[in-house]
């Protein structure tokens, strides 16, 4: 009985920290046709289905890098949107992309991408 009863525990456990974080962030990064600089795909996935944060409240910030060109949130559906940019690192080192959501049932949910010199 007790074994059932953690296992039981265990699952609500566990479900209740996936919802935690609203939003998946994930970036996909390879070299852009011109020297230095870095094309960017960055993915977006909703976890909940009536997210209250429209995608285009999303902010980001960068750290030793210069956006290039910026494109424009595509809804891929099911929750899922991507942002297409080609950046360019301003030094030597790694640069960071930090996007901001700031959810009214959540908080703020900050995530950090590197992107690495290729």
């Amino acid at each position: 009985m007790k074994k059932a009863t953690f296992i039981i525990m265990a699952l609500l456990l566990t479900g209740g920290l996936a919802q935690i974080f609203p939003c998946d962030v994930t970036m996909e990064a390879k070299p852009a046709g011109a020297k230095g600089q870095i094309e960017i795909k960055l993915l977006v996935e909703c976890v909940h289905r009536r997210c209250p944060v429209k995608i285009d409240m999303t902010k980001l910030e960068t750290v030793g890098l210069t956006i290039e060109k910026h494109g424009q949130w595509q809804d891929l559906g099911a929750g899922l949107h991507r942002l297409d940019m080609v950046v360019s690192l301003t030094g030597k080192g790694n640069g960071e992309i930090r996007v901001l959501r700031q959810c009214p049932k959540h908080g703020l949910q900050k995530e950090t991408l590197e992107i690495k010199q290729p």
